[in-house]
């Protein structure tokens, strides 16, 4: 978390539960401002990122992922991202290494 201690409201936690753990809550950068975004758009931005991002013990999300790939893809990370087309190189810069 970064916070301005002169300021309670200057506060900015991209994973407030689960950060120190690693535990996968990540932040989402764009370029949208809030007004780009009320209503029915956010419903369906919302909409779109829970049926694609999983969520759950034993959960699928749109990417394919045989158990034979599982190695390639916890050994290769971002590399295998590009590879299968699933990142734009320029991905990289914004991708934390753990």
């Amino acid at each position: 978390a970064a916070m301005d201690m002169e300021n309670a409201d200057a506060v900015v936690s991209p994973g407030g539960v689960g950060f120190d753990i690693n535990c996968g809550v990540r932040l989402l950068r764009t370029n949208l401002m809030e007004s780009d975004v009320m209503g029915a758009t956010r419903e369906k931005i919302c909409q779109e990122m829970f049926n694609h991002i999983p969520v759950g013990v034993g959960q699928k999300g749109v990417i394919p992922i045989a158990d034979g790939d599982l190695d390639d893809v916890l050994h290769m990370g971002m590399d295998w991202a590009l590879k299968e087309g699933y990142a734009w190189p320029e991905d990289r810069e914004h991708c934390e290494e753990n």
